[in-house]
């Protein structure tokens, strides 16, 4: 026989303390969330501000979908589609990396499609935020989109949406007050620009639209780790034995963010209930496109129904938004992947012994 066919018995690969060791690393590089103590990022210097009441030019977006006449609605081009996504990136980048640059290129741009950009030193609190709407001389139901311009310390890139405003009990201005009351840990708030009754076929119904303006600027803020919060409403007299409060991920499921709100709602005495895939079917936001989106690149997906016996209470209304905005300031309360050093200590002890254990063995056996 052969010297080569003679090999030596190769030794134990010592597989379980590998395991144990990525195991540690992988652990190591997860999130680890701390109490906002560092002061947010400052907004891009370079930008002229106009100081103003942010609840003001808030109205003045709402005044567009709110009276007699619900609005109005004009189809993007595909160009236009582009450009605005150009658009949001460039905000985005311009927030994100504290760049003067990119906010300008975003004001320069957005004039090109009649919309303009508007940096808002609120004069009530002092908060920055950019105002992306459309200029007063047309309205063609493409939606606004406010962001803050500071970004907060938290590792959470949160989204407020309101895809169905008026329509769905004032939630436009329910996202908006929790927007303000979280700044700056709410990253952007992008409110739907007409009812989602307007056309009877469903071409303004931007929560179950796969290609809209309001989609556009969901798929540029969405990212993997992010949460998105989206607030709609139901009529008591139409689910009179629904909970005050129905939340969904719209699948079934459930994330850390849905269930740190339930916990902050029910805690404030507000009757919660959660989508499972069977009780509250008719609420559980299952064909909701944003949802889809924000699962499928790994982000939270928070749908929140809101009964009308809350919205049109006072009361209750501010006990949720109240609620909502304290668990965003928390980070929904995501737990600290902190390392007792005990662990990897005891795994090195585990490791050692398997290599000391694989070594012996392969002594054992003769050339």
């Amino acid at each position: 026989m052969s010297a080569r066919a003679k090999e030596r018995p190769g030794r134990v690969i010592p597989i379980i303390p590998v395991i144990i060791l990525l195991v540690i690393v992988s652990t190591f590089s997860l999130p680890v969330h701390h109490s906002s103590v560092n002061s947010p990022q400052l907004p891009p210097t370079g930008i002229t501000w106009v100081t103003e009441p942010l609840q003001q030019v808030y109205n003045l977006i709402q005044s567009r979908f709110i009276g007699l006449i619900p609005g109005n609605y004009t189809e993007p081009s595909s160009s236009e589609y582009s450009m605005m996504s150009t658009i949001f990136g460039s905000i985005d980048s311009g927030v994100s990396q504290n760049d003067a640059g990119s906010i300008l290129s975003a004001s320069n741009l957005a004039t090109q499609l009649e919309y303009q950009l508007i940096p808002v030193n609120d004069s009530s609190t002092g908060n920055k935020y950019y105002v992306l709407m459309e200029t007063t001389t047309v309205n063609r139901g493409w939606g606004s989109y406010l962001f803050a311009a500071e970004r907060s310390p938290s590792t959470t890139q949160v989204i407020m949406e309101a895809p169905h405003p008026v329509t769905d009990f004032n939630s436009q201005e329910i996202a908006y007050t929790i927007f303000t009351s979280a700044y700056p840990h709410v990253t952007a708030l992008l409110v739907a620009g007409v009812e989602r009754t307007f056309d009877p076929n469903g071409q303004t119904d931007m929560a179950h639209r796969t290609q809209s303006i309001f989609e556009t600027a969901h798929e540029a803020f969405t990212k993997f780790g992010s949460v998105i919060i989206q607030i709609h409403g139901f009529d008591a007299a139409f689910h009179p034995t629904e909970p005050l409060v129905v939340l969904s991920d719209g699948d079934g499921g459930i994330n850390g963010a849905l269930q740190a709100i339930a916990s902050n709602l029910e805690a404030d005495n507000l009757s919660v209930g959660i989508f499972d895939g069977f009780i509250h079917e008719k609420l559980g936001a299952q064909k909701n496109i944003q949802g889809r989106y924000a699962r499928a690149f790994g982000a939270g997906f928070v749908h929140s129904e809101i009964s009308s016996l809350v919205v049109y209470n006072a009361t209750l209304i501010a006990l949720y938004e109240n609620s909502l905005a304290k668990s965003i300031v928390d980070n929904f309360g995501f737990p600290a992947y902190q390392i007792d050093i005990k662990i990897p200590i005891i795994a090195l002890g585990i490791m050692s012994f398997f290599f000391v254990a694989g070594y012996r063995l392969s002594k054992t056996n003769p050339d």
